[in-house]
């Protein structure tokens, strides 16, 4: 028998020395092993916290009183700083005082003239306020009215001429726009009337252009088309949207069994169960 010893190779050795000799990291069991075991050790949070210098985690944190931090409030110059604020007070409400005496001054100088212009002026600015307190205060009750149930007829073409005028803009571009959707507006009700009459005279002839029309009005709105507020990403979610409405009713409707939409007559009080006396054992159901 020949003896075979163990060939660990050159590589491995050297990395065995390598990790013998480096430091083994202390965990939180080793620590807490040193200094007192379970119960006793209070690990610290600080350690893992990422400064800019690590001498500053165990530092003590300022106190906190009413959800202020103490030492922001604590200033040396504090008294002179107080100082400057009041004489910066002093200056400002000697300012407003020699505005107003200014003022009261400049009244007695106007001419009986410009005070009948000033209180005009006042009077109006009075009301301006008072009407939009009032507005403001019903805005929320008051209903909004449509400009077509307008009627005083504040809101015409001339007016809105004589404001764009004022304002130094050409209103002819917005008088012919609104006076265009206007002539539109009452040319389409024309043809609705025109075509109601053609149907008293020719029923058949107008349900004709009737489905036609409603067919040319689907052609352009396909169904799979997604209108915005529908809750629908695009068309392809669409169509399996209505793909699945379609199956969920297809067993129903070939039963001819009652759907939602169906009236629902119900008996609120069966004659089966509200007639008759009732026995001893018939409590539990009747």
């Amino acid at each position: 028998n020949r003896d075979r010893p163990t060939c660990i190779p050159q590589a491995v050795l050297e990395a065995q020395a390598i990790a013998a000799a480096k430091e083994k990291k202390k965990l939180e069991r080793d620590l807490e092993n040193e200094n007192g075991g379970a119960g006793v050790y209070s690990a610290s949070l600080k350690k893992h916290y990422l400064l800019a210098n690590d001498e500053w985690k165990e530092d003590i944190l300022p106190e906190i009183l009413d959800g202020h931090n103490v030492a922001d409030f604590l200033d040396p110059d504090i008294l002179e700083r107080c100082e400057e604020l009041e004489r910066e007070e002093g200056l400002r409400l000697e300012e407003e005082a020699a505005q107003d005496a200014f003022m009261v001054d400049g009244h007695d100088e106007l001419t009986e003239e410009q005070r009948e212009i000033l209180g005009k002026i006042r009077k109006k600015k009075a009301m301006f306020i008072q009407e939009h307190r009032m507005k403001k205060s019903t805005a929320e009750s008051r209903p909004i009215v449509p400009r077509k149930h307008d009627k005083d007829r504040k809101f015409t073409t001339k007016r809105l001429g004589r404001q764009l005028t004022s304002m130094g803009v050409d209103p002819t571009a917005a008088v012919n726009r609104l006076r265009s959707q206007s002539r539109g507006r009452k040319r389409e009700r024309s043809l609705s009337r025109a075509d109601g009459d053609a149907m008293d005279v020719d029923g058949q002839h107008s349900d004709k252009k009737l489905r036609t029309r409603s067919r040319s009005r689907s052609k352009s709105r396909p169904i799979e088309e997604v209108v915005p507020g529908e809750g629908l990403r695009d068309t392809a979610q669409k169509k399996k949207a209505i793909k699945k409405s379609r199956d969920s009713v297809k067993n129903r409707n070939k039963e001819a069994r009652r759907g939602e939409a169906d009236r629902v007559i119900p008996t609120l009080k069966p004659k089966h169960l509200f007639s008759g006396k009732r026995g001893i054992g018939k409590t539990s159901r009747r």
